[in-house]
């Protein structure tokens, strides 16, 4: 009788380690980071409503690569500013009470964007001006928002918890373009605009419904946050992990930063010479191959070593640019932003749970301040460079480089071990 006991415990247990895709959405079962979750990803389909808009009005007052690089630089550059600060803040402050001034002043701007647009204000370098505000916004928002994950869900969810927040920050690539595409083929740029600044007020009013945070151990500091930010710099320095997760961000913000923000309107207007629907549709794919990849993660990445994960995202940003790049045929430029999609999350989720997992409270808002400002300082200065170049080559031709070289930083990494450094137990 024992023995059939002891074999059904056995059972049971093999049963419950299995994975399933059920465990994909665990930390939903947690009402505030649901309510958080969903809150998010109105708010990030809103933004990206903007995100289409304003390439496409920057290209239509310019017909100019560059000076839609442009917009893109003067949007990310200032949160690569601000991260010394925002990190900081971010441990020392409530995250809550940052994210709920944040989306005031964010919604603020994005509704400002909607009224120039209708008085008929159409010199880019206002909108560039506009978008430095906005990027400042978001540079406080950003850290606060990665580590509030943290604050809203038990140790046990938090690598579903992240990889559920990489979806959804993925899965509004898929809504908000989408929409985007109808809203500015239907009702011009503005109401786009007015759409972000909505989304907003979404998120205020639910952040309004989640319990307060505890008081973080750091709010009686008196040193300077600048200082604060070169103690977590020094840390950060001394662990492996944290700086392999930095450079892979750095070969995917400056490689494939520019992609979206930047080339696609060009490869909508040069290449595939498409309407509007079908840029949104096309930004879209790549919001929806992370939504389809993203329940396999959630379920089963925790099965795969971590080091393979990252290396494989690589090669699949690679050979999804490539594929895009090697075509004028529209249904081909789909499938290869599908593939940079899948590649994209896989790549954000296991180098966003990584950090978390490995790097203690006290110091997680400035060093996922850093990981943040890898991209929005790889981003701009990759759509300087890659804009240029695309008015200069094509858009082709420059992406097919970059696709290549993705396969390049995925070989480096591997050889040189540094993607093992992963592999550590949670």
């Amino acid at each position: 009788m024992r023995g059939n006991e002891s074999e059904q415990m056995s059972e049971l247990s093999q049963n419950l380690s299995r994975p399933k895709l059920s465990d994909a959405i665990s930390a939903l079962r947690v009402p505030d980071f649901r309510r958080f979750w969903f809150a998010g990803l109105a708010s990030n389909s809103g933004g990206w409503l903007q995100g289409i808009a304003s390439p496409f009005i920057m290209y239509e007052m310019t017909e100019s690569g560059t000076w839609v690089g442009a917009s893109v630089f003067a949007l990310m550059i200032p949160m690569a500013i601000v991260g010394p600060f925002a990190g900081p803040m971010a441990d020392r402050l409530s995250r809550r009470k940052i994210l709920l001034v944040c989306e005031v002043l964010l919604a603020t701007i994005a509704v400002s964007n909607a009224v120039l647009w209708w008085a008929g204000v159409r010199e880019p370098l206002i909108y560039v001006a506009v978008n430095v505000i906005y990027g400042i916004g978001n540079g406080y928002a950003l850290p606060a928002w990665q580590a509030y994950v943290a604050d809203l869900v038990p140790r046990d969810f938090l690598m579903n918890a992240i990889t559920l927040n990489s979806t959804q920050f993925n899965a509004a690539r898929a809504i908000g373009p989408s929409v985007g595409g109808v809203v500015l083929a239907v009702l011009g740029p503005a109401w786009a605009f007015l759409g972000n600044g909505i989304s907003f007020i979404v998120v205020f009013c639910t952040l309004l419904t989640l319990p307060r945070t505890s008081p973080s151990p750091l709010a009686d500091r008196t040193d300077s946050q600048l200082s604060q930010f070169a103690k977590g710099w020094a840390y950060a320095k001394t662990q492996p992990t944290i700086m392999t997760g930095y450079l892979a961000a750095t070969f995917v913000a400056i490689l494939g930063g520019p992609l979206v923000q930047v080339h696609l309107i060009l490869f909508i207007e040069n290449v595939f010479e498409a309407s509007e629907f079908r840029f949104g549709l096309l930004m879209s794919m790549y919001g929806i191959g992370a939504v389809v990849i993203a329940p396999w993660l959630a379920a089963f990445g925790s099965r795969i070593q971590r080091s393979h994960l990252l290396v494989g995202s690589l090669v699949g940003y690679g050979c999804g640019e490539i594929l895009l790049a090697s075509t004028s045929f529209y249904w081909a430029g789909i499938a290869g932003i599908f593939i940079v999609g899948c590649a994209h999350l896989v790549m954000a989720t296991t180098t966003n749970t990584t950090l978390q997992l490995r790097v203690p409270e006290p110091v997680r808002g400035r060093v996922m301040a850093m990981y943040l400002m890898v991209f929005t300082i790889g981003a701009p200065l990759g759509s300087i460079i890659q804009g240029p170049l695309a008015d200069k080559f094509g858009p082709q031709a420059v992406v097919l480089v970059m696709g290549f070289c993705f396969l390049v930083a995925a070989l480096i990494l591997r050889i040189s071990g540094k993607s093992e450094t992963y592999n550590f137990k949670d």
